[in-house]
Protein backbone atom coordinates (compact mmCIF):
# COMPACT_ATOMS: atom_id res chain seq x y z
CA UNK A 1 0.00 0.00 0.00
CA UNK A 2 1.27 3.67 -0.92
CA UNK A 3 1.27 6.53 0.54
CA UNK A 4 -2.03 7.86 -1.41
CA UNK A 5 -4.07 4.70 -0.12
CA UNK A 6 -2.50 5.32 3.35
CA UNK A 7 -3.45 9.15 3.72
CA UNK A 8 -6.95 8.32 1.89
CA UNK A 9 -7.86 5.83 4.85
CA UNK A 10 -6.91 8.07 7.24
CA UNK A 11 -9.08 11.11 5.90
CA UNK A 12 -9.77 13.03 8.44
CA UNK A 13 -8.27 11.45 11.20
CA UNK A 14 -4.96 12.65 10.06
CA UNK A 15 -6.33 15.61 12.33
CA UNK A 16 -6.46 13.77 15.28
CA UNK A 17 -2.68 11.95 14.68
CA UNK A 18 -1.60 15.39 14.13
CA UNK A 19 -3.18 16.80 16.73
CA UNK A 20 -0.68 16.78 19.54
CA UNK A 21 2.16 18.28 16.95
CA UNK A 22 0.15 20.96 16.42
CA UNK A 23 1.24 23.47 19.11
CA UNK A 24 4.75 23.13 18.18
CA UNK A 25 4.38 22.88 13.81
CA UNK A 26 1.27 25.30 13.45
CA UNK A 27 3.30 28.89 14.70
CA UNK A 28 6.16 27.76 12.48
CA UNK A 29 3.19 27.40 9.42
CA UNK A 30 2.34 30.90 10.08
CA UNK A 31 5.30 31.75 9.86
CA UNK A 32 5.96 30.98 6.18
CA UNK A 33 2.77 31.42 5.17
CA UNK A 34 3.94 35.44 6.40
CA UNK A 35 6.63 35.01 3.36
CA UNK A 36 3.72 34.36 0.70
CA UNK A 37 3.16 36.70 -2.07
CA UNK A 38 1.50 37.18 -5.37
CA UNK A 39 0.39 34.25 -7.05
CA UNK A 40 1.23 31.15 -5.07
CA UNK A 41 1.48 27.51 -5.41
CA UNK A 42 1.10 25.25 -2.66
CA UNK A 43 2.53 21.56 -3.13
CA UNK A 44 0.81 18.90 -0.27
CA UNK A 45 -1.68 21.14 0.90
CA UNK A 46 -3.02 18.12 2.61
CA UNK A 47 -6.16 18.89 5.08
CA UNK A 48 -5.51 22.37 5.08
CA UNK A 49 -3.52 22.90 7.92
CA UNK A 50 -1.85 26.13 6.56
CA UNK A 51 -4.85 27.51 5.26
CA UNK A 52 -5.92 29.70 8.11
CA UNK A 53 -2.82 31.61 7.61
CA UNK A 54 -2.92 32.77 4.41
CA UNK A 55 -4.25 36.18 3.29
CA UNK A 56 -7.78 36.22 1.61
CA UNK A 57 -6.05 38.20 -1.31
CA UNK A 58 -3.58 36.36 -2.06
CA UNK A 59 -4.18 33.80 -5.43
CA UNK A 60 -3.87 30.15 -3.92
CA UNK A 61 -3.55 26.88 -6.12
CA UNK A 62 -3.18 24.31 -3.77
CA UNK A 63 -1.73 20.41 -5.19
CA UNK A 64 -2.48 17.39 -2.99
CA UNK A 65 -2.16 13.96 -4.93
CA UNK A 66 -4.56 12.49 -2.32
CA UNK A 67 -8.31 13.14 -3.22
CA UNK A 68 -10.01 12.25 0.15
CA UNK A 69 -7.25 15.28 1.44
CA UNK A 70 -8.03 17.70 -1.29
CA UNK A 71 -11.58 17.59 -0.40
CA UNK A 72 -10.91 18.59 3.17
CA UNK A 73 -8.96 21.41 2.31
CA UNK A 74 -11.94 22.98 0.09
CA UNK A 75 -14.36 22.63 2.53
CA UNK A 76 -11.90 24.66 5.15
CA UNK A 77 -11.21 27.02 2.26
CA UNK A 78 -14.66 27.76 1.48
CA UNK A 79 -15.18 28.34 5.37
CA UNK A 80 -12.24 30.48 5.43
CA UNK A 81 -13.45 32.74 2.62
CA UNK A 82 -10.10 32.46 0.21
CA UNK A 83 -9.36 32.89 -3.19
CA UNK A 84 -8.45 29.07 -3.48
CA UNK A 85 -8.16 26.50 -6.17
CA UNK A 86 -7.69 23.19 -5.59
CA UNK A 87 -6.07 20.32 -7.96
CA UNK A 88 -5.37 16.41 -7.66
CA UNK A 89 -2.03 16.44 -8.57
CA UNK A 90 1.50 14.67 -8.05
CA UNK A 91 4.07 16.75 -6.55
CA UNK A 92 6.67 15.30 -9.28
CA UNK A 93 4.11 16.23 -12.09
CA UNK A 94 3.07 19.47 -11.87
CA UNK A 95 0.49 20.64 -14.79
CA UNK A 96 0.87 24.39 -14.73
CA UNK A 97 2.89 26.43 -17.27
CA UNK A 98 6.71 26.90 -16.90
CA UNK A 99 7.42 30.40 -14.21
CA UNK A 100 3.77 30.87 -13.48
CA UNK A 101 3.78 31.54 -10.04
CA UNK A 102 5.26 34.37 -7.78
CA UNK A 103 5.48 31.89 -5.17
CA UNK A 104 5.58 28.20 -4.01
CA UNK A 105 5.22 26.95 -1.01
CA UNK A 106 5.48 23.38 0.76
CA UNK A 107 4.83 22.41 4.66
CA UNK A 108 5.87 18.79 5.80
CA UNK A 109 5.56 17.43 2.31
CA UNK A 110 9.30 16.25 1.16
CA UNK A 111 9.12 13.41 3.95
CA UNK A 112 6.34 12.24 1.82
CA UNK A 113 7.08 12.81 -1.72
CA UNK A 114 8.26 9.58 -3.63
CA UNK A 115 11.12 10.94 -6.02
CA UNK A 116 12.24 14.65 -3.97
CA UNK A 117 14.37 15.26 -6.70
CA UNK A 118 11.65 15.24 -9.47
CA UNK A 119 9.39 17.19 -7.32
CA UNK A 120 12.11 19.65 -6.71
CA UNK A 121 12.61 20.03 -9.96
CA UNK A 122 8.98 20.80 -11.18
CA UNK A 123 8.74 23.65 -8.30
CA UNK A 124 11.80 25.14 -9.99
CA UNK A 125 10.09 24.86 -13.16
CA UNK A 126 6.90 26.88 -12.25
CA UNK A 127 8.32 29.23 -10.24
CA UNK A 128 8.97 32.65 -12.09
CA UNK A 129 12.85 34.15 -11.79
CA UNK A 130 13.04 35.64 -8.99
CA UNK A 131 10.04 34.20 -7.24
CA UNK A 132 10.54 32.74 -3.72
CA UNK A 133 10.14 28.77 -2.82
CA UNK A 134 9.31 28.16 0.59
CA UNK A 135 9.88 25.09 2.52
CA UNK A 136 9.29 24.44 6.50
CA UNK A 137 10.33 20.53 6.40
CA UNK A 138 11.00 17.18 8.49
CA UNK A 139 14.36 17.04 7.87
CA UNK A 140 17.45 14.85 9.09
CA UNK A 141 19.11 16.00 12.47
CA UNK A 142 22.36 18.16 13.04
CA UNK A 143 22.63 15.99 16.22
CA UNK A 144 23.71 11.85 15.55
CA UNK A 145 22.73 10.91 19.23
CA UNK A 146 19.25 12.50 17.94
CA UNK A 147 18.76 10.79 14.61
CA UNK A 148 19.49 7.69 16.17
CA UNK A 149 17.59 7.63 19.57
CA UNK A 150 14.35 9.53 18.14
CA UNK A 151 14.00 10.03 14.18
CA UNK A 152 15.17 6.35 13.33
CA UNK A 153 12.64 5.02 15.73
CA UNK A 154 10.46 7.41 14.59
CA UNK A 155 10.98 6.82 10.93
CA UNK A 156 9.58 3.34 11.13
CA UNK A 157 6.68 3.87 12.57
CA UNK A 158 5.73 6.52 10.46
CA UNK A 159 7.02 4.87 7.25
CA UNK A 160 4.74 2.30 8.19
CA UNK A 161 1.84 4.22 9.11
CA UNK A 162 2.04 6.94 6.27
CA UNK A 163 5.31 6.17 4.26
CA UNK A 164 6.94 9.59 6.15
CA UNK A 165 10.53 9.79 5.98
CA UNK A 166 11.84 11.98 8.59
CA UNK A 167 15.59 11.53 8.07
CA UNK A 168 15.99 13.44 4.28
CA UNK A 169 17.89 15.95 3.71
CA UNK A 170 15.95 18.26 1.97
CA UNK A 171 17.71 21.52 3.27
CA UNK A 172 20.74 20.38 0.97
CA UNK A 173 18.33 19.39 -2.16
CA UNK A 174 16.89 23.14 -2.15
CA UNK A 175 20.77 24.94 -2.33
CA UNK A 176 20.90 23.10 -5.47
CA UNK A 177 17.80 24.70 -6.89
CA UNK A 178 17.43 28.20 -5.00
CA UNK A 179 19.28 30.67 -3.43
CA UNK A 180 18.92 30.63 0.08
CA UNK A 181 17.61 33.81 1.82
CA UNK A 182 17.28 32.66 5.27
CA UNK A 183 17.56 28.93 7.12
CA UNK A 184 16.00 28.86 9.97
CA UNK A 185 16.76 25.32 12.61
CA UNK A 186 14.04 24.49 15.20
CA UNK A 187 14.52 21.17 17.63
CA UNK A 188 18.41 20.50 16.51
CA UNK A 189 17.52 20.73 13.06
CA UNK A 190 14.47 18.28 13.50
CA UNK A 191 12.10 20.99 11.81
CA UNK A 192 13.56 23.57 8.77
CA UNK A 193 12.33 26.30 7.70
CA UNK A 194 13.77 27.76 4.01
CA UNK A 195 13.36 30.77 2.07
CA UNK A 196 14.52 30.87 -1.16
CA UNK A 197 14.36 32.71 -4.62
CA UNK A 198 14.81 31.26 -7.98
CA UNK A 199 17.76 32.88 -9.99
CA UNK A 200 16.16 35.99 -12.60
CA UNK A 201 17.88 35.46 -15.81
Amino acid sequence: MGFREKYARLGERYNILEKPLDRFFCPLRQKAISFVKGRTLEIGVGVGKTLPYYNPNVKLHAVDAVPEMVKIAEKKARELGLNARFYIMDAEKLEFPSESFDTVISSFVFCTVPNPEKAMKEIYRVLKPGGRAIFLEHTKSECELLNWLFLKPLDLVLGWLIEDNTLRETHHLVRGYFEVECEESYYKGIVRLIVARKAEG
